[in-house]
């Protein structure tokens, strides 16, 4: 492998946005002699053309109308905005990227149902990896990924980006140290998003609302960001209880002008989960999330809310057992040991697509274990995992049975259909 690290996107998707954003701010930072983004793979070649050299391509697509503070709508990016001057190669096979394309590693930005076999073929390949998440269309998909990893000494992580927000290791940090005492209880919850309506196809990305494109809905979409965030701050989950539901047996695909609908999709994922899930040491935690909600939104302030002996962690802020509040981060900033500021914020980052990208292509090069690895992700994804199948079978589910296939119920047309 060449000194600087050759990268592939397969997938050019909205996401790819907020990827780019990070590695220009790798680049601001002093990080651009370790990373070059070499390739870029779609089905259809005008979607690659879209990312590859300023006025080259089509338009920027439009935005998700019902999240506007989310990653997908980061503003749109080129690689000529990285790499001037430089002619990027363009597939529509990713399998002819692996075998020609001037890659050492690929970051995967595709449909979920693609995860697996992507990853698959390029580490076997000789590729490194990093995939969106959730890491894959099963908690099955996701094991195997591991084990190609482990067999082919390749670098997988899993592009979570709340893992690398630094407010969330600011409050990993408050935990660990004892600032809030030990944690009891963990609170969040929202119902329906900001849109003028509730029965919107997601992220305008149809396949979002198929059982064997997308999983499941919220569960999965946004459950691994809700676990991983929990996970980072307050340690293991040990096991989850929950209903879900589809609410919206139809779903409708906005017009690009937002003023008419342009098609209608079934929706065959979940739109609403209730979850119960408890810590490995003790305390209790609940996180409700709804994609339809007519009427009018409500979300649990703060956050996720961690509720220790002591003290509290909630919007930001951490609260003492007087209720006054302060600052989590800048706290953080004044009194973490250096060590632990340089880990959660190297080089003085605090994006997080920066920050994964980097953690990622320091693992390649110095060999240095990856924060969200392969195993991380699919403890993610267990945990999502087990809000159907504990909706299905109507008991709590532990992540021990997840992890061992003994609670697979909603997952079994799933690892059929693709032969997992």
């Amino acid at each position: 492998m060449s000194s600087v690290i050759r990268i592939g996107v397969i997938g050019c998707g909205r996401i790819l946005n907020a990827h780019l954003r990070g590695f220009r701010t790798l680049q601001e930072a002093g990080f651009g002699d370790l990373f070059r983004v070499t390739a870029l793979c779609a089905r259809k070649r005008e979607d690659a053309l879209r990312f590859r050299t300023r006025g080259e391509g089509p338009g920027p697509r439009p935005a998700p109308v019902e999240a506007p503070g989310d990653p997908l709508n980061a503003p749109h990016a080129y690689i000529s905005d990285l790499h001037p001057g430089q002619e990027t190669a363009v597939y529509t096979d990713y399998r002819e990227m692996l075998v020609r394309g001037p890659v050492d590693a690929v970051c995967i930005l595709t449909g979920h149902d693609t995860h697996h076999t992507i990853a698959i073929d390029a580490m076997r390949a000789g590729m490194h990896v990093t995939v969106e998440k959730p890491m894959a269309i099963s908690v099955r998909a996701a094991q195997q990924m591991c084990e190609v990893a482990s067999e082919t000494n390749t670098v997988l992580s899993v592009a979570e980006n709340v893992n690398f927000t630094p407010a969330v290791r600011a409050n990993r940090w408050a935990v660990t140290e004892g600032l809030i005492g030990d944690v009891q209880m963990v609170y969040r919850g929202v119902i329906g998003f900001r849109s003028h309506r509730p029965d919107l196809v997601a992220a305008r990305t149809p396949w979002r609302q198929s059982k064997l494109g997308a999983g499941g809905g919220v569960s999965i979409d946004l459950g691994v960001h809700l676990f991983n965030g929990v996970r980072t701050i307050c340690g293991p989950v040990h096991s989850v209880q929950a209903l879900w539901r589809i609410l919206e047996p139809v779903r409708v695909l906005m017009s690009d002008d937002d003023r008419g609908v342009a098609d209608e999709v079934e929706n065959q994922v979940d739109d609403a989960f209730f979850s119960n899930f408890r810590l490995a040491n003790g305390a209790i935690g609940h996180i409700a999330v709804a994609r339809s909600a007519r009427g009018t939104q409500i979300g649990v302030p703060g956050g996720t809310n961690v509720f220790g002996s002591t003290g509290a962690l909630s919007d930001g802020k951490i609260f003492a057992g007087d209720g006054n509040g302060e600052d989590v981060l800048r706290r953080f900033r004044r009194e973490a040991a250096e060590r632990d500021r340089d880990e959660a914020m190297p080089g003085g980052i605090t994006d997080p697509f920066a920050l994964e990208n980097l953690d990622w292509l320091l693992a390649i090069r110095d060999g240095s274990p990856v924060r969200m690895s392969g195993d991380e992700g699919t403890i993610d994804l267990a945990l999502s995992y087990a809000i159907l199948e504990s909706g299905l079978l109507g008991r709590e589910v532990s992540l021990d049975e997840m992890l061992r296939g003994d609670a697979d119920a909603y997952q079994r047309p799933i690892n059929a259909h693709y032969g997992l």
